[in-house]
């Protein structure tokens, strides 16, 4: 089975993406050979108030059993408590932070209360560390990526917390897959020659590392190939295309 940990559904200002409802997308990902992805909504990275897009989200792909919602929660916000508590009692498997754009610090007071409170409900968290390449963003909005060392401390703090980084350049994954605690990366931003085998080749775990496409903002086939053309041992690209994700989920 392969699980896609890093997909998103919605409207992205600076890039036409698309698919651009659950049925569509849930086709797409089924054509590239994903058997289930975790989806979050693109608004809610915006939005002052990610329910707002939460909430149509976990109704749209209520009716794709492949598509599992990852609710994007803002720590930093009054009442995201009721938010979390809301998402956990809908079944939800994980939710996703991005603090560079919701400006804080995720290893500061309310990162540590989230981390907490996932921690008690056994919910892995979704860490995107960027959205875009910093090199691609539009000039007049330049956001950069989550600091590694704020998730070192995070993960340091609650080594129970299942912490994956989403989006992480090859220098930032292999120091976060040796970090402390349960800290894992995925591989949509990670290049290098024969991107599987040289990545485990730098001393990454094969057991922390999972398989996100990035979809729609890059190429799901590119992320496939990357394990389908792995010179790597079978036993490892079967573990980060599903195996693990699945243990977590």
């Amino acid at each position: 089975m392969l699980i896609d940990v890093n997909v998103s559904l919605g409207h992205w200002p600076f890039q036409m993406l698309a698919p651009q409802s659950a049925r569509e997308l849930a086709t797409h990902l089924s054509a590239e050979g994903v058997d289930r992805a975790l989806v979050s909504p693109v608004g809610a990275i915006f939005h002052p108030d990610p329910h707002v897009y939460n909430t149509p989200l976990l109704a749209e792909l209520s009716d794709e059993e492949a598509l599992w919602p990852a609710p994007v929660i803002n720590p930093s916000l009054p009442g995201w408590e009721g938010r979390l508590e809301e998402y956990a009692g809908a079944g939800v498997r994980a939710v996703k932070v991005h603090p560079n754009y919701h400006l804080y610090d995720l290893a500061g007071e309310c990162g540590q209360a989230l981390a907490a409170s996932l921690s008690e409900r056994d919910l892995p968290l979704l860490v995107q560390m960027r959205v875009e390449d910093e090199r691609n963003q539009y000039p007049p909005l330049q956001i950069s990526g989550v600091p590694v060392e704020q998730v070192q401390e995070l993960a340091t703090a609650h080594p129970e917390l299942p912490i994956i980084c989403l989006c992480a350049y090859l220098p930032e994954a292999v120091q976060l897959a040796q970090s402390a605690g349960r800290v894992l990366v995925d591989v949509a931003f990670v290049e290098t020659l024969d991107t599987i085998a040289g990545f485990l080749e730098r001393g990454v775990p094969a057991e922390r590392v999972v398989f996100g496409s990035h979809t729609p903002f890059l190429y799901t086939r590119a992320a496939r190939m990357k394990l389908d053309c792995a010179r790597a041992d079978g036993l490892d690209t079967e573990a980060i295309g599903g195996g693990t994700a699945a243990a977590l989920l």
